[in-house]
């Protein structure tokens, strides 16, 4: 039961840490997701004077993925109704090329006003059309989450950093006896505190388990299923294989990190 106990007192904070590194990784993983689904479904419109092509604009815009000549015969056709045939023919002669210019990545609101003030100043172009109003909306909300989620997650992380130290102190206490004996034999100090690195390491293996375990129960929720379609978010965010190695590497290293701590500030004493 003592086992148990000792086992649970550092396993738990290495639960609050992981899974908050857990979560940053997957709302991270779905924002990425959302953003390049939006710069899919995003353009911006160019009126121009002049014919343009997707490598001249490429030269100016590195984002530019794709320029798409816009028919302006829907145009035509709504002005067809109140205008003669001459005045409509005139009106074609002078109607500007337009396009529908496609992005590689999902701008910030700064980058999309550089994007505005470049794309003004190529020659030729008469108006461009970003809807930044709609688009800024979208980032920000994007930003928002974003930030809040690092944040709160650093907060856990620190909170269970100095649990994990303290409770590797207790257990330092509990074999301070032994390590006595050891040190007086004339032992190195990483075989007088093996110990301390053999717990932090067995629990920092039970927790990685518990977490991806837990992850793939959540993945298979029919309720989360349908969350993540709503969301639009088809590509799956979980990685269980990599997943769990980058959460095993970080809580042993962590874990042999508090351990190290704790030694270290106990000998300046």
């Amino acid at each position: 039961m003592n086992t148990l106990k000792r086992h649970f007192s550092l396993i738990i904070p290495l639960l609050a840490l992981l899974f908050s590194l857990e979560s940053i990784v997957l709302v991270n993983r779905a924002i990425s997701v959302k953003e390049d689904k939006l710069s899919q479904s995003y353009s911006i419109l160019l009126a121009s004077r002049q014919k343009l092509s997707l490598e001249f604009i490429v030269k100016n815009v590195r984002e530019a993925k794709n320029l798409i000549p816009i028919n302006p015969d829907f145009l035509l056709e709504r002005l067809k109704q109140n205008m003669t045939e001459a005045n409509l023919a005139n009106v074609k002669k002078d109607l500007p090329f337009f396009y529908s210019l496609k992005l590689s990545v999902f701008p910030n609101q700064k980058r999309l006003e550089d994007i505005n003030q470049i794309l003004l100043k190529i020659p030729g172009v008469q108006k461009v059309e970003a809807f930044s109003k709609t688009h800024n909306q979208v980032y920000r909300l994007l930003f928002l989450i974003k930030i809040n989620v690092w944040i709160f997650a650093s907060l856990i992380a620190i909170l269970s950093i100095l649990l994990i130290i303290r409770q590797i102190q207790i257990w330092r206490f509990e074999h301070s006896k032994r390590m006595e004996i050891m040190s007086f034999l004339g032992a190195p100090v990483w075989i007088k505190n093996g110990i301390l690195f053999r717990l932090a390491i067995i629990d920092s293996i039970i927790t990685s388990i518990c977490i991806i375990v837990g992850t793939f129960y959540l993945s298979m929720r029919e309720d989360f299923k349908e969350m993540i379609s709503a969301l639009e978010i088809q590509e799956s965010i979980f990685r269980f294989g990599s997943d769990f190695l980058m959460l095993l590497s970080i809580s042993i290293l962590i874990s042999v990190f508090s351990v190290l701590v704790v030694i270290f500030s106990q000998r300046r004493f």
